[in-house]
């Protein structure tokens, strides 16, 4: 490194400032210095060199105490006009051995200033430009969006966003197009809201309270849909809030082994009696038999609908006392037309209303309520779960609505963890 110095003041004089330097691609080292001019000094002034050549100066050439030294260093090179310093390039091997003695020296010795920080802040200060006109573009974006939010999830229409919605929560066409024929939607956030209250306007619900229910009620549906669990919790009610001894519980279903032990296990744990209908006695002698008590709860055989039996189960409650009420359990888990074919088959009989079981096995509760508004079938309960007495309540038509759009979400969320992995 010393002798490379030495070659740069011997060739550029003691005054120079060395500006940069940098390595190039072929190994060598570029280095670039400058040197301090005099304006004072005459146009035509000129000096020649030892070896009898002539440079031609300027009044941008250097000091006349240089031009010996400069001569000298040129010896072996043309002279040529410089009118404005070049950068001196040496080779790799003339700094190798000053790089491994003083490795640490190199730019204190050197003095560089190094002519690339200003074009570095230059970059530096476009790329803060760069980044603060992405940031200020980025949050107009934001708030472009969040002003119009509404506007927005409207791709098409606002018809066929509300439309949309709705198949999500598994409604049918039918239900469908009777909200978005009857509803005027503007495109705006209440659009969603008034699709819903509509929805309820269109759900029959029958008014019943727990606390006054009385009369006879016959719960039928094909098996495994809930029956006798929905009669167990409305018993319970009913002996928590009156005393056992306005409560009676009936049985028809005499078809399978040991089918009414379940109702006969309420019976003893809520201390009221139960009366199995069989082909030894008749459902009205039953049925008058109890007629002081409050409330006389049946439960009947669960069969498929293409079961032959079921005929004669249903020619049984045509017989019944005129003030028995007839109730279809439907499964909020089963497909509609499943749920359709059951509403057909049991309306043979003058249903009075249903119960919606198992809303919290559903991942979908459009289904059955399409039936329902279809059929023009009153929702009288629901049950959402196999506690006993808590989870039975009366049919509200908003609650359902509400409940049905929370769980189209968490399915949803559901499905989409699933599908991708997380």
């Amino acid at each position: 490194m010393r002798q490379a110095i030495r070659k740069v003041r011997d060739a550029v004089g003691p005054d120079a400032v060395i500006l940069s330097n940098q390595r190039l691609p072929s190994g060598e080292i570029e280095i670039t210095t400058a040197l301090d001019y005099d304006g004072s000094l005459p146009s035509g002034l000129s000096s020649s060199s030892p070896s009898g050549r002539d440079y031609p100066l300027s009044s941008n050439d250097p000091k006349r105490a240089y031009q010996e030294r400069l001569a000298q260093a040129r010896n072996s090179q043309p002279p040529t006009q410089r009118p404005s310093p070049e950068p001196t390039t040496f080779s790799n091997d003339s700094f190798s051995a000053a790089r491994r003695d003083e490795p640490s020296q190199i730019e204190e010795a050197l003095s560089i200033k190094n002519s690339e920080s200003p074009s570095q802040l230059i970059e530096m200060e476009r790329e803060l430009e760069r980044l603060k006109s992405e940031l200020k573009e980025t949050k107009e974006q934001i708030e472009d969006k969040a002003e119009h939010s509404a506007k927005s999830n409207y791709s098409e229409t606002p018809e066929q966003y509300i439309q949309g919605r709705l198949v999500k929560l598994g409604l049918s066409d039918i239900v469908i197009e009777k909200i978005v024929d009857h509803s005027n939607f503007l495109g705006r956030e209440d659009d969603w809201k008034k699709a819903l209250s509509r929805l309820a306007d269109y759900l029959p619900v029958a008014r019943q309270d727990m606390a006054h229910m009385s009369g006879c009620i016959a719960f039928m549906g094909p098996t495994g849909v809930g029956k006798t669990t929905s009669i167990g919790k409305i018993a319970a009610q009913h002996v928590l809030k009156n005393g056992a001894d306005s409560v009676v519980l009936v049985t028809t279903d005499t078809y399978r082994i040991a089918a009414h032990e379940q109702l006969r296990t309420f019976g003893r744990i809520l201390n009221v009696p139960v009366e199995v209908v069989n082909e030894y006695s008749d459902l009205n002698e039953v049925l008058d038999k109890y007629s002081n008590y409050s409330l006389v709860l049946v439960d009947t055989a669960g069969m498929n609908p293409r079961d032959r039996n079921l005929e004669r189960q249903l020619k049984m409650m045509q017989k019944a006392r005129g003030y028995l009420k007839k109730l279809l359990v439907l499964p909020c888990t089963s497909q509609r037309q499943v749920l359709k074919t059951v509403v057909d088959v049991y309306s043979q009989i003058q249903l009075d209303g249903c119960v919606l079981s198992k809303i919290d096995e559903s991942a979908s509760l459009g289904e059955a309520i399409s039936v329902v508004i279809e059929e023009g079938l009153p929702v009288m309960y629901v049950a959402d779960g196999q506690r006993i007495p808590d989870d039975i309540e009366p049919a509200r038509a908003h609650n359902l609505i509400s409940r049905a759009v929370y769980t189209a979400e968490q399915y949803g969320q559901l499905y989409g963890s699933l599908k991708y992995g997380s």
